[in-house]
């Protein structure tokens, strides 16, 4: 479980700061709806981490 929420954090964090970075890149409006729930899924399990660190 810790391994799978770490992968969630670090997966989901760096596609919301390079997502629009790419966007941008490609010329095309920014899909900040969907960087903003990859960034709250993100914190959430990052979250999660740090609540639950002793029972994982």
């Amino acid at each position: 479980m810790k391994t799978l929420l770490t992968w969630g954090a670090v997966s989901f964090l760096t596609g919301a700061l390079l997502d629009p970075v790419i966007y941008s890149m490609l010329e095309q409006p920014i899909p900040w709806g969907r960087d903003a729930l990859m960034l709250a899924a993100g914190i959430g399990c990052f979250y999660l981490l740090i609540k639950f660190r002793d029972s994982f």
